[in-house]
């Protein structure tokens, strides 16, 4: 069998104190792509290091990944990220981005991002579909495991809206070959609540216990890793053939 090639397009490292229990951030993303098919393999580039690919065919799938960083400081590896971006939507390569990502290609393909005004989004906050995929259909709520200050502010033309929220109106959406979503499905409640005691000295005490507090027994996680996982392999539903 034929493996397929996901570069992961790494824009954060681990916080030391979480390398104890999780060796690196790549790992969340291998196990990510890793199901019984076992077709995918991840490959990592830590771009915010000055690690980069040749090119956009240097992969067979591409997935930009979270950061503490923020798409609008300018700084010269984000830039350079965004160019690659727009390479990678251009070859038509299956694309995908998480949070940090998410908003990058949005920036990157002709959108706007920027702080949000609720300032931070933590936890499985109440998101609902506004059309049907991952398994659900257009008005169900959507569970995942959130951290941000930073969202999509204006869409890149051409993006249809898959799931949106009071205070995150594009919480995920696609276009084309390109899939992005503001929450992160590479976290269970595990690492969630182990990133919680970082997150704690810059999002205050209250803002940490109440998403801790307020975790949904439901978690839509399972479901949209499955959903990427296609999505990475080419394989996507007739109405994503856009």
């Amino acid at each position: 069998m034929q493996s397929r090639r996901v570069g992961v397009l790494l824009c954060d490292d681990l916080h030391e104190e979480l390398r104890t229990r999780w060796s690196s951030y790549l790992s969340l993303f291998e196990v990510l792509v890793a199901d019984e098919a076992a077709d995918l393999v991840a490959d990592g580039y830590r771009v915010h290091a000055g690690e980069w690919p040749d090119g956009p065919h240097s992969a067979d799938a591409w997935l930009v990944t979270g950061s503490r960083a923020s798409v609008h400081e300018g700084l010269e590896w984000i830039e350079r990220l965004q160019a690659l971006v727009r390479d990678i939507d251009d070859a038509r390569v299956p694309l995908v981005g998480v949070c940090f990502g998410h908003q990058l290609i949005h920036a990157a393909l002709g959108g706007r991002t920027g702080r949000s005004q609720h300032g931070w989004h933590l936890g499985s906050y109440p998101v609902a579909c506004e059309a049907a995929f991952a398994g659900r259909s257009g008005g169900d709520a959507l569970r995942l495991f959130a951290v941000h200050q930073d969202q999509v502010l204006e869409p890149a033309p051409g993006f249809e809206r898959l799931a949106t929220s009071d205070h995150v109106p594009w919480y995920a959406g696609w276009r084309g070959s390109v899939f992005t979503i503001q929450g992160h499905p590479e976290f269970d409640r595990e690492f969630f609540t182990a990133l919680m005691g970082r997150v704690r000295q810059k999002a205050g005490d209250a803002a940490v216990d109440a998403a801790l507090e307020g975790l949904s027994d439901q978690d839509d996680t399972p479901a949209v890793q499955h959903f990427m996982r296609d999505w990475l392999r080419g394989h996507r539903p007739a109405r994503f053939q856009g």
